[in-house]
């Protein structure tokens, strides 16, 4: 079957690498335009813009999807169907009628839960335990189209967002070939999404980043993991800002006792103070360092027991 795809981080990547090493003919990629990179000066392409280019695959990069010409070139890839993972752009209906098939979505949730730019990262924060895939024929609502698959998938109690979508991503791009192999023999069946359960995760902005130490630990490191990482859960200490990227298991000594954005160091840990029980930090990214181990940032800044993150970062 021919497949136009449409993606454009590193977790749609692996679906694009799938794509590939299937039966199925890859015969156009629609791909967000290059970005200024990290130090803002060079422009970058997507890595499905890098993989695209490396596999041969004719490549459009519009500004607007839902333009005359880009319209014109999905018609003339002789796509049979389009699949999407993580995009970027709103398609209109112009759009998904084009393709005989249509246009089926990889979502990392299991819908009608999490619709939206940030499903795993809102899952995480959220305290959950399981989340999991959804494959969907795309219609103008925001995910709200007919299913085709959904899979479980379980969080691991301390991973980052990031981890997990990592693993989420490979997960996906299994169930996103099923879905195309089904099209192809004509045995795919839709189902409708529930119209219990709907909730929307919004993309995450930085402003609510800042740690708040006087939530229960719970809730503090799931904030961290939701947040790792990108774009990355901050404290200040001594004036800079310190990011917080990872939480361990590891509990604080029995004879250390703190209070709300209190610091905890041993020899081995570092913890952080809330209002219930302190959390150890594993993960940091000082202002202008790379990320390092917490307890190395400590014992090189000289941190100690009793030091406190400052006030400007306790709500």
């Amino acid at each position: 079957m021919r497949i136009l795809f449409a993606g454009t981080p590193d977790v749609a990547a692996t679906s694009l690498a799938a794509l590939c090493d299937s039966s199925h003919e890859i015969v156009g990629v629609l791909t967000q335009p290059d970005a200024r990179g990290k130090r803002g000066k060079k422009l970058v392409p997507s890595p499905v813009a890098l993989l695209a280019e490396e596999r041969g695959i004719p490549t459009l990069k519009p500004v607007d999807a839902r333009s005359e010409e880009t319209l014109e070139w999905i018609r003339e890839t002789g796509a049979d169907v389009a699949a999407v993972v993580a995009y970027g752009q709103i398609l209109d209906a112009r759009v998904l009628s084009s393709l005989t098939h249509g246009f089926y979505n990889l979502h990392f949730s299991l819908l009608p839960a999490f619709r939206g730019a940030a499903p795993v990262q809102r899952a995480i924060e959220s305290g959950l335990r399981e989340t999991g895939v959804s494959v969907f024929k795309l219609d103008e609502g925001l995910d709200t189209g007919p299913l085709a698959r959904q899979e479980s998938f379980e969080i691991p109690p301390l991973s980052t967002s990031g981890e997990v979508l990592e693993s989420m991503a490979a997960r996906g791009a299994r169930v996103l070939v099923d879905v195309m192999d089904e099209i192809e023999t004509g045995s795919l069946a839709l189902t409708a999404q529930p119209a219990e359960g709907a909730s929307y995760a919004r993309k995450l902005r930085p402003e609510e980043a800042r740690i708040d130490p006087a939530r229960g630990a719970a809730n503090v490191a799931a904030h961290i993991r939701a947040f790792a990482p990108n774009p990355g859960a901050y404290v200040s200490v001594r004036g800079a800002r310190l990011k917080v990227l990872g939480v361990g298991a590891a509990e604080a000594p029995d004879d250390m006792t703190l209070a709300p954005g209190e610091i905890g160091v041993s020899k081995k840990h570092v913890f952080l103070g809330t209002s219930t029980s302190p959390i150890e930090l594993t993960l940091v990214g000082p202002a202008g360092k790379k990320h390092m181990n917490a307890a190395d940032w400590a014992r090189g800044s000289r941190i100690e027991t009793g030091a406190r993150i400052d006030e400007e970062s306790v709500a």
